[in-house]
């Protein structure tokens, strides 16, 4: 009867929920990296369960009568409102695109240089995410099938990428253009004063070169936190477990963790595996450390699977094998980076780091 079927379910439901395990968080380590066998494993939580059937509401009178006595009634009591087939049909017709975000929705470029943001279309799951670029006025600046903005001449415009399948919906970049000169007046975004951002090609840059301002302090992304949910759930169906053992850290909390690297290591070695204050991409929100945060970790079939499919989720292996030269850090398989699915998979397929494939070093000045 209609009833049990409603009752099975819901019971069902409870027996799911009661059955999860709290997602790591991405509490922050200081567990230092080690080139040996030592591996750290993150506090697992005590597991919570929803109350058993002897805890749950007491059952009213009504509700404990026997099935039977409902069976000739019109419409038997429920303990949730049947839902009507229009509450649920799909909200949005097969392929259609209801939202457009951006990585950034103003930008200032000097005549002559580009800068691209990333894209997110919603549903994710929409078959067609095709873009369509266009601009207020191609004086000023121009952009190709892909969102390259390009700076022309001194002036402001406007940057709109819409669906293709859903024209009416569409996002925005306020474009100013701006001379040499002026550039030069201007603060720089690079480690001058501890004052600012840095953005390539749309891109949060925190490396050697770059640093982040102290104060800022944006907590995980939680598009990177929704992306690494449905990675870890897609790994865990092949029966692989992958958590987050690190995840944000501030300035402060860099700062002092940093110092205790040299204390242990000296600055030379510390600077191997450990980002200055104000340098770590762990500060962005950004970054996560997998697992146990050992080299060890590299040889594991969790770590093979996370190579292979990361960029689906939209993170890179951010310092890979023989690229010390080049990201100024050690190999580190358990270091991804979220950059957004398209973005991700051009960096993989390019084969480079991320300083190669942006056109940036990564060293500190001193």
């Amino acid at each position: 009867m209609k009833m049990k079927k409603i009752t099975a379910a819901v019971f069902a439901a409870a027996l799911v929920l009661s059955a999860c395990t709290p997602v790591e968080d991405g509490s922050e380590t200081d567990t230092i990296p080690v080139l040996g066998n030592n591996i750290v494993t993150a506090e697992e939580e005590p597991i919570k369960t929803e109350p058993t059937e002897s805890e749950a509401a007491p059952v009213s009178e009504e509700q404990s009568k026997p099935a039977e006595t409902w069976a000739d009634t019109e419409e038997p009591p429920l303990e949730i409102p049947p839902q009507s087939e229009t509450e649920t049909e799909d909200t949005y017709s097969e392929g259609e695109i209801t939202v457009i975000e951006l990585t950034y929705y103003n930008v200032t470029l000097e005549t002559g240089d580009s800068s691209m943001p990333i894209v997110t279309m919603y549903p994710e799951d929409a078959p067609d995410k095709s873009e369509k670029w266009t601009s207020s006025d191609e004086n000023i600046a121009v952009v190709d099938d892909i969102g390259n903005i390009t700076a022309v001449s001194e002036g402001e415009c406007i940057i709109r990428v819409q669906s293709a399948v859903s024209p009416e919906v569409y996002a925005e970049v306020n474009v100013t253009v701006i001379s040499p000169e002026e550039e030069e007046s201007e603060p720089s975004s690079k480690n001058e004063g501890d004052t600012e951002l840095t953005y390539i090609d749309g891109i949060l840059i925190a490396n050697k070169t770059y640093a982040l301002p102290s104060d800022y302090n944006p907590g995980v992304d939680p598009d990177a936190q929704a992306a690494f949910d449905k990675m870890q759930s897609a790994a865990a169906e092949e029966g692989l477990n992958i958590y987050i053992s690190s995840g944000f850290r501030s300035y402060d909390y860099q700062a002092g963790l940093y110092e205790r690297y040299v204390e242990r290591s000296g600055k030379a070695e510390a600077d191997r595996y450990s980002a200055r204050p104000g340098h770590s991409e762990h500060q962005t929100g950004l970054a996560f450390d997998l697992n146990s945060i050992d080299i060890t970790f590299a040889d594991t079939e969790e770590y093979e699977w996370v190579k292979a499919h990361c960029a689906e989720y939209g993170f890179i292996i951010r310092y890979p094998e023989g690229k010390e030269s080049i990201t100024g850090y050690m190999y580190e398989p358990w270091h991804i980076r979220y950059l957004g699915a398209e973005t991700a998979k051009k960096v993989t397929d390019s084969g480079l780091t991320l300083e190669e494939y942006l056109g940036i070093d990564s060293k500190y000045s001193e």
